[in-house]
């Protein structure tokens, strides 16, 4: 029995050995640098062949015009590659062949990329015009750098901020409850759907305690800015009850159905706070009429992303409406004292108060901004990408021509790509160092 479990060991560590050896794949094997980004093909053998791209070069040449014969002149580096004084909706053609000389059946899988694409922004000599890089064969694709690299973009919340008090002393009864919810409802493409006794579809969404102000219990909600009716509730005011108990007299759990909070004047830049009363009727309990007017906690329109190079300071204050932008039919982005924090002080510092961010080195980090109510504690907080880069350039590393494109062996293919300045107004630069092809 000992002598056959011996051979069976060494029987195992045989095959093991073969497997590691002949199986380059195999998880234990380090593949050799040298054979990196190689392309693999099944052969109908079913035996892998790599080719490593040796057999393939790539020569371009440019035209003004982008007619077949009008590429003439050889592009050999940036220079070539680069445009200055580019007119308002002109183009630089070229056309890059790529030649696959490798021999036999040898076809090869090739995709072209500009090594490195940069865009100078606005900050020195002047404004500059808008990019995008388009192909027209062996495919069709493109794409616009410029609005890739805007200096900043905009996000906006389309929610609105309601407020509720339940009073801290004499509490109507029925009211004794800590959690509290409300029930909107929502234009549809079908209308607006109804609010019935017990909500649209019976669908509540919890309220978030907020402090206490004035001998009042406050709590808040965000909803969406198409809300058009809610009202309010405890925690579990319709469990067990039947339609006929919601409107008895004993059973005052819920507010009266608050119609139109367009028409109480709430607005994602204008929060009302819905207050509860002792007042009954049909068995709903009432709020002050009309609901009143809260400095709360609510942010409109804000920075996506910020782009800000090193040795230049960037005003991200949400009240800087040069840089900022506020939404049509509104006056201002946010309501409420906001608060600035960056996410990776190596990458930038920012003043908490005025929201100027001063760069410390080129990264990507996070903007933090804050708002805090006035009437109540409360906070909002919103999320902005800082770009910090050492120059003033917008730079697109490896950007992608053409992809996957096959060249049988001996042959070569053509690729028609171009660079268009889209700008109504302005000239345009850029700079690309060099193409490189991979498998």
């Amino acid at each position: 029995m000992k002598k056959s479990k011996v051979i069976l060991a060494i029987v195992l560590a045989v095959v093991l050995l073969i497997t590691i050896l002949s199986v380059p794949t195999f998880s234990w094997f380090s593949r050799p640098q040298s054979q990196s980004g190689e392309k693999m093909v099944l052969n109908s053998d079913n035996v892998y062949t790599a080719y490593n791209g040796m057999n393939v070069s790539i020569t371009t040449k440019s035209s003004t015009t982008g007619k077949s014969d009008s590429y003439t002149t050889s592009v050999s580096d940036s220079t070539g590659l680069s445009g200055s004084g580019i007119t308002t909706h002109n183009r630089k053609y070229f056309r890059t062949t790529i030649a696959n000389t490798a021999q036999g059946a040898v076809e090869q899988n090739v995709s072209l990329y500009a090594k490195t694409l940069s865009i100078p922004t606005g900050a020195t000599g002047g404004a500059n015009g808008t990019l995008a890089l388009g192909v027209n064969g062996p495919t069709r694709s493109y794409r616009d750098y410029s609005s890739l690299a805007t200096k900043t973009s905009f996000s906006t919340r389309d929610a609105m901020r309601v407020y509720f008090q339940k009073p801290k002393y004499n509490t109507p009864n029925g009211w004794s409850g800590t959690e509290f919810y409300i029930c909107w409802n929502e234009d549809t493409n079908t209308g607006i759907e109804s609010l019935d006794a017990l909500g649209s579809n019976g669908t509540y969404y919890k309220m978030t305690y907020c402090g206490e102000k004035d001998n009042y219990y406050n709590y808040y909600v965000d909803i969406p800015k198409t809300a058009t009716h809610a009202f309010f509730a405890c925690e579990n005011w319709a469990e067990g009850k039947q339609q006929s108990d919601l409107t008895a007299d004993n059973w005052k759990k819920r507010t009266q159905t608050l119609w139109n909070l367009g028409g109480d004047g709430q607005t994602q830049l204008q929060s009302k706070v819905y207050q509860l009363t002792s007042t009954v009727t049909n068995g709903n309990t009432q709020v002050h009429t009309p609901p009143y007017n809260v400095d709360g906690a609510c942010i409109n329109n804000y920075y996506n992303t910020i782009f800000v190079t090193t040795g230049s300071n960037y005003n991200a204050s949400l009240a800087t409406t040069a840089n900022i932008p506020t939404r049509d039919g509104y006056s201002a982005n946010y309501i409420g004292t906001p608060h600035y924090y960056s996410g990776n002080t190596s990458v930038f510092t920012v003043d908490e108060t005025t929201g100027v961010i001063t760069p410390v080195a080129a990264g990507e980090a996070k903007l933090y901004t804050k708002v805090v109510g006035t009437s109540y504690s409360d906070e909002q907080q919103v999320e902005t990408t800082v770009k910090v880069t050492a120059a003033n350039d917008y730079v697109f590393n490896d950007v992608p021509i053409v992809r996957n494109v096959k060249i049988p062996a001996g042959e070569s293919v053509d690729v028609y790509w171009y660079v268009i300045n889209n700008s109504e107004t302005t000239n345009l630069r850029y700079t690309i160092d060099s193409l490189y092809f991979g498998m």
